[in-house]
């Protein structure tokens, strides 16, 4: 039996509860699932905020840190090259954050979530380095279209033509971004070595990479990536560019190995590393088992590591046959994860005309016309 006292007690409970609810009116594919919250709050003269999203600011650095479900991407090279949960105070600033882009979603100017994205050399392309919503109990793939969409518009004002990412496989962002027209072109696995053991010892082949190297790697690469994803990737010969061992920001330090014999660059290696654990890129033709061991053993050689520093390599599928190189020599497997691809432009093909061909007796008659400029003024009687 309901007495006064019981719906005294609930009307005390959602009027506590009710300031702390947070409804959105965009994208309108969850007004079906608001419906019967969003009728309540009309009958008390509230409106459910509006989702938005902009630039990051300054002010925003506090609120960032408390959101949750910060989800970072572009594995493994992000652990190496980027600061954990870390939104560069340079992003905020309004002549620097064009090299930073990061930007805000909010809900009645309130954070709910952001997005950060990272060019690349050479041509600045973007890469999705990190992503975070904090919606509560409501859907986060809102908050994820809404903010990526904007990206996209963003970069392609810019002039980027593509944009890049690396999903977890099988994460609920990869379907949101593949509804939204991401496109995912290849799959890699992500190995980790605490403790890396050489079987071998470094070969006489392996060398530094020099700046005359550059067009010998391109060639190693398109010979070792199958056809489709080099259109994909669209890298040019610049990529591999290096002249010397380079530090880059925040102490990270790369160097590039080349296992060279006289038919040609065979193999290539770039160690990145830093204070927290290093990355080993590799590119070997397929099947070429024997030289990717002579690479990792090369790069384990002569950089080692202590134990609490961890390396990260990733290997994509149509390398998959060559994962037992890697955990022969200390690596296990810890997650896989898919490549999309977002492009700004659309292929624009020239309109097909078909001509409609008439019969001469349908055509029209016309009439002979000359030139006039050049037989001097008209002598039809008229003037």
């Amino acid at each position: 039996m309901v007495t006064p006292y019981h719906i005294s007690m609930q009307q005390k409970i959602l009027a506590l509860l009710r300031p702390h609810v947070v409804f959105f009116r965009e994208p309108a594919v969850l007004a079906d699932s608001f419906d019967s919250v969003s009728s309540s709050s009309d009958q008390t003269g509230d409106h459910p905020p509006e989702l938005r999203v902009r630039q990051y600011t300054f002010r925003d650095a506090p609120r960032i840190f408390r959101l949750r479900g910060s989800l970072r991407l572009d594995l493994p090279d992000s652990l190496v090259n980027e600061s954990p949960r870390l939104i560069d105070l340079l992003a905020a600033m309004p002549f620097l954050r064009r090299g930073r882009p990061t930007f805000i979603a909010t809900a009645d100017g309130q954070p709910v979530g952001y997005v950060r994205f990272s060019p690349r050399r050479p041509d600045g392309r973007w890469v999705v380095t990190e992503i975070a919503s904090s919606t509560g109990v409501f859907s986060p793939e809102p908050v994820w279209e809404l903010m990526l969409g904007y990206g996209v518009r963003a970069a392609g004002l810019r002039g980027v033509r593509r944009l890049f990412a690396r999903v977890p496989a099988g994460h609920a962002l990869a379907e949101t971004m593949r509804l939204n027209s991401w496109v995912p072109y290849a799959s890699e696995t992500i190995f980790r070595a605490e403790r890396m053991t050489p079987l071998t010892r470094p070969t006489h082949k392996l060398r530094l990479q020099e700046p005359a190297d550059m067009w010998s790697v391109h060639q190693l690469y398109a010979s070792s990536v199958p056809r489709q994803i080099q259109e994909i990737e669209a890298l040019t010969s610049h990529v591999w560019y290096m002249e010397r061992p380079r530090r880059m920001k925040r102490g990270v330090r790369t160097t590039v190995w080349l296992l060279d014999d006289e038919e040609g660059i065979k193999g290539y290696a770039r160690y990145t590393r830093d204070a927290k654990g290093g990355l080993i890129d590799v590119m070997v033709p397929a099947g070429a088992g024997r030289e990717l061991g002579a690479l990792l053993d090369g790069v384990i050689s002569r950089h080692r590591q202590g134990q609490s520093q961890p390396i990260y390599c990733a290997l994509r599928t149509y390398h998959a046959d060559l994962r037992n190189e890697l955990i022969d020599r200390g690596f296990s497997e810890i997650g896989e994860q898919d490549l999309l691809i977002r492009y700004t432009t659309a292929t624009a093909r020239t309109p097909i005309f078909d001509p409609v061909h008439f019969p001469v007796e349908l055509r029209p008659a016309m009439p002979r016309r000359v030139p006039t400029f050049l037989e001097g003024q008209p002598t039809d009687g008229m003037s």
